[in-house]
């Protein structure tokens, strides 16, 4: 396992990944769809699952500072027990027929602010887990979890929805997220000198946490190529959630597909991350930047196969802009990882999230707005959003190297 998996300990990385990202399938699948049915609005099932979004505004760069100088181990199996909780009360509730959009709103939100540690915590363990020079191979067997499950979990979870109910598989997801508990605690990495402290009193101690907060969010622009990566980062972000939400909605409320057919269609993105994942390592010597630019804009062509009504199109619209958009995400990942200093990068991840964070609310919410009008001028303005991102960071042509030449970047701040 260790040749394949790196070592030990990312092994078990890896494993909590898989269980916590087929969780994540099941639950982008379930909730949309027991929303929709509850609001019979996609606008408000836009702003209802947009409280999962909330967190990541408005805690994520003190989180980021915070998490920093914890157990980050520690961390992630307390969030991880919190999490499953969770989804077994919104299962409860859902059983006994005793939730209302505010009530599931709410969980959402706890959701996503525990969701949002884990983010953290893990975007903090990989590159002290991996050495820097094996990022890349790190990320994209991430990715390649996140390939196989994508693969199987959508269409998996539209056959237990269909045959035993939102509770049932809500339950299932709790499970799942019960084992990530369980395998992260097994990691045996712990951040070094964590137990070290400094004595200041409480007016120097938020002094210094508001200054360290401040270096994460100012190292975003610190450099034309953190500049490529916090804008693309952003875009990302957007376009994943928006994407996937208005297929959801288009499929159910345009095309009136039956949830096993809507969880075959988002499962073909599975197989375009497959793709994605084994054909990656092919690019270590290509320039990252053309390489983003151009998975950004094949990636925007697979939208355009969505707008189509015939399924199998559809199908394959969904392999093309999944496959290119997860080796996006690969290679954003390996380059912000990549020229981030050590001691910066929870704190430069954590204000990427707030930036997301931002995108992915707008994303929600123009999802659900403009579908509520057409569903089919949401997946054109999905395909607009990509193919201008992808021409505009080539801008930054010069700043490009190729991907196995990424180094740290310090003290080189834009003016």
């Amino acid at each position: 396992m260790n040749k394949w998996l790196i070592n030990t300990d990312f092994a078990k990385l890896w494993l909590h990944s898989i269980s916590n990202i087929l969780s994540n399938r099941f639950r982008e699948l379930i909730l949309p769809i027991i929303v929709l049915g509850l609001s019979g609005s996609p606008l408000l099932t836009s702003f209802v699952l947009l409280s999962q979004r909330i967190s990541s505004i408005l805690f994520s760069i003190p989180l980021g500072t915070w998490v920093e100088k914890r157990n980050l181990v520690l961390i992630s199996t307390i969030c991880n027990l919190i999490y499953a909780m969770l989804l077994f009360l919104l299962a409860c509730l859902i059983t006994i027929e005793d939730s209302s959009l505010g009530i599931i709103g709410i969980i959402l939100f706890l959701m996503g602010f525990v969701e949002l540690i884990l983010r953290i915590t893990l975007a903090a363990m990989v590159p002290k887990i991996v050495s820097r020079d094996r990022l890349l191979s790190a990320n994209n067997l991430l990715e390649a979890a996140d390939a196989i499950v994508t693969f199987i979990g959508p269409a998996l979870g539209g056959v237990i929805l269909a045959t035993y109910g939102p509770s049932i598989t809500l339950v299932i997801c709790g499970i799942l997220i019960l084992f990530c508990m369980i395998i992260i605690s097994l990691v045996k990495y712990r951040n070094e000198n964590i137990n070290q402290k400094v004595i200041m009193n409480r007016k120097e101690k938020l002094k210094n946490f508001i200054n360290e907060a401040r270096e994460g969010v100012d190292y975003l622009y610190a450099n034309d190529s953190q500049i490529v990566s916090t804008i693309s980062a952003v875009v990302l972000g957007f376009t994943t959630v928006f994407i996937e939400l208005t297929i959801i909605i288009h499929a159910k409320t345009a095309l009136h597909f039956t949830e096993t057919s809507i969880g075959i269609l988002l499962s073909c993105a599975g197989i375009g991350n497959i793709i994605g994942v084994l054909i990656m390592p092919r690019f270590k010597r290509i320039n990252w930047l053309y390489l983003l630019s151009s998975l950004l804009m094949i990636s925007s062509l697979g939208i355009l196969l969505l707008t189509s009504h015939q399924f199998i199109i559809m199908c394959i619209g969904m392999v093309i802009f999944d496959g290119a958009l997860s080796m996006a995400f690969v290679v954003q990942i390996t380059v912000q990882q990549g020229i981030t200093p050590d001691q910066l990068i929870a704190r430069v991840r954590s204000a990427i999230i707030v930036l997301s964070g931002v995108a992915t609310i707008m994303g929600t919410l123009l999802s659900g707005l403009i579908s509520e009008w057409d569903s089919n001028l949401a997946l054109i303005l999905g395909f607009i959003v990509l193919l201008l991102c992808g021409i505009f960071i080539l801008k930054y042509k010069q700043q490009g190297v190729t991907m196995n030449k990424i180094q740290p970047i310090y003290h080189r701040v834009k003016e």
